[in-house]
């Protein structure tokens, strides 16, 4: 795996927080549907832990070790934060929760992608 190739994956992970925090931005102010909420959490999830798979399975080019573990940790704090708004899609604490979660682990991984 190539330094370009991570930030790739970073970004798609970055973006699929940044969606998910979204989702429970509406969900904590009640401005969606819980069907919605659920369906489009779960799709970012498997999104997401497809970015993990793929990641965890490279063999990442010399000096990058470091940055390729912690994509995938950034993966499962994503998947885990999103599985919380796919499992209770009409509790606006979790939601509130999920959403600064979600917010957080954007960030790291805007930073983590501007590393590469």
């Amino acid at each position: 795996m190539q330094p370009e190739e991570l930030a790739r994956s970073v970004d798609t992970l970055s973006s699929s927080a940044a969606e998910g925090g979204l989702i429970a931005r509406d969900v904590a102010r009640d401005r969606t549907k819980t069907t919605f909420a659920r369906v489009r959490a779960r799709e970012l999830g498997e999104v997401v832990d497809h970015e993990a798979e793929k990641l965890s399975d490279a063999t990442p080019q010399q000096g990058i070790g470091d940055e390729k573990l912690a994509a995938v940790q950034l993966a499962e704090a994503i998947s885990q934060a999103l599985g919380k708004i796919q499992i209770s899609p009409a509790d606006r604490v979790i939601a509130r929760q999920a959403e600064r979660r979600l917010d957080d682990l954007n960030k790291h991984g805007e930073a983590l992608s501007k590393s590469l």
